[in-house]
């Protein structure tokens, strides 16, 4: 009988062990996506941020507020208004567009499709 006692002790213990080893993991598991989700955060709150500058500095230069929201919200994340302005008003051949990454490459192709996405939003066109 003492020995059934001190068996269903062991197991007993072992199963808490095992219950903590367990729980160990699924906060270790949890606190990671806690890391994760915090670092995307960071990472929305830099774009939200870098939108607000472009938006800003379109607003300077063109003073035409769809346009710009538009500037803002679509432009490529890499790609400022100083580079917009060059993109868009130099020949690919002048970009030495063909020379190009396939990055950059999607980079000018976005942000030439970005100008005639927010020209169009526009209304009408640019000016009137």
């Amino acid at each position: 009988m003492r020995k059934l006692l001190i068996v269903m002790v062991v197991c007993a213990f072992e199963c808490a062990t095992l219950g903590l080893s367990m729980a160990a993991d699924n906060n270790d598991a949890i606190l990671k996506k806690i890391d994760a989700l915090e670092q995307q955060l960071k990472e929305l709150k830099g774009q939200q941020q870098a939108s607000s500058e472009k938006e800003s500095h379109c607003m300077r230069a063109f003073g035409r507020e769809k346009f710009c929201k538009c500037i803002a919200e679509n432009l490529p994340r890499e790609v400022g208004i100083e580079q917009y302005v060059h993109t868009v008003i130099t020949p690919k051949e002048g970009l030495g567009y063909d020379a190009l990454t396939p990055e950059q490459k999607k980079s000018v192709d976005q942000t030439l499709a970005t100008r005639d996405k927010c020209s169009e939003k526009a209304g009408g066109g640019f000016l009137w």
